[in-house]
């Protein structure tokens, strides 16, 4: 793999991009058009199969749908291409420009607190550096781009 193609799979911080749900061409969203053209119009049918088969879960169907609807409508180019989309207020992204590295774990100054990250992701972020620091890049990403990203 290319370090342009790595640099593209993988964001700044280290998380794989294409795993992300909001992904343009991540498995998430191509899977999700895809279950959605196959359901087609069920949600017509869904009180209907609540009835035959006496199951409450297909009144849940509307729910699944919205959830559906928006995995297969994301498009996020990755975090090299546009601000992230999760993330609003992610402070990665700026500072890796800032600091002039590809990824955090090259920086001198790794760990530092201007991630703007969550105690759990702040937490799987160090990890992760620390995995590609001992890795390298190159294993990493193809590890990242197999595993699932909310595991």
């Amino acid at each position: 793999m290319t370090d342009n193609a790595i640099k593209e799979t993988i964001a700044p911080c280290g998380l794989c991009c294409e795993t992300c749900f909001a992904h343009v061409n991540g498995d998430i969203r191509k899977l999700s058009i895809q279950l959605k053209e196959k359901v087609g119009n069920f949600h017509i049918n869904a009180k209907r199969f609540e009835a035959l088969l006496d199951n409450p879960v297909f009144k849940k169907y509307p729910g699944f749908k919205e959830m559906l609807d928006y995995f297969a409508s994301e498009n996020c180019h990755g975090c090299r291409n546009e601000m992230c989309k999760l993330f609003k207020n992610c402070g990665v992204r700026p500072c890796h420009e800032a600091m002039g590295v590809d990824f955090c774990y090259l920086c001198d100054e790794f760990p530092c607190d201007r991630t703007n990250f969550d105690d759990s992701l702040y937490k799987n972020w160090i990890t992760i550096n620390e995995i590609i620091r001992k890795k390298g890049i190159e294993a990493y990403c193809e590890q990242a781009r197999m595993r699932p990203r909310y595991g």
